[in-house]
């Protein structure tokens, strides 16, 4: 990510590896399923750095909304999906997007994921890297770690509500 953006010191973005922790998912079946009734996890978009996924279950749940439509993620035998969390978004003032996504629930068959979340540790902050914005103008404001985990703690699961209270409106 860092050599995309034309970064020289890379150091800024090992950041995002500061912490490790790690979800697994049980999705079990629902005879209710209905995307309007039934959802496995609400709507949203990944609070921290990096999220790296293994869909376990050949079972589709994963979904991303693109241009409005959500769009399954059909999952592959021992492929990991990579998401873009909310604090790169910051780190790169825009230039990669957090992914709003959502798990849905099968009516017949079980889910399971693992997931493996990246993100800073307490003592650092998270803002636009000042190499990565250049003549830009900054479209996030900086905060430290402990703010930012107060503010995604008080926070509802709800689309990428965690980017709108980041960004710096005029």
């Amino acid at each position: 990510m860092a050599e995309n953006l034309g970064m020289r010191d890379h150091s800024d973005m090992t950041r995002l590896a500061a912490s490790q922790a790690m979800r697994m998912n049980y999705y079990p079946p629902c005879p209710e399923a209905h995307v309007d009734r039934v959802l496995g996890l609400s709507p949203h978009s990944d609070a921290i750095g990096l999220t790296l996924l293994l869909q376990v279950s050949a079972v589709p749940g994963l979904q991303i909304r693109r241009n409005g439509t959500w769009v399954p993620v059909m999952p592959l035998p021992g492929a990991l999906v990579a998401n873009v969390g909310d604090v790169v978004e910051v780190f790169t003032n825009g230039k990669y997007k957090s992914i709003e996504h959502r798990a849905v629930v099968n009516a017949r068959e079980e889910r399971m994921s693992i997931a493996a979340f990246h993100s800073g540790k307490f003592g650092t902050s998270y803002g636009p890297l000042e190499e990565v914005v250049g003549d830009e103008e900054v479209r996030y404001r900086s905060v430290t770690v402990e703010e930012y985990v107060k503010l995604v703690v008080s926070s509802k699961l709800d689309g990428k509500n965690i980017m709108d209270a980041m960004k710096i409106t005029n």
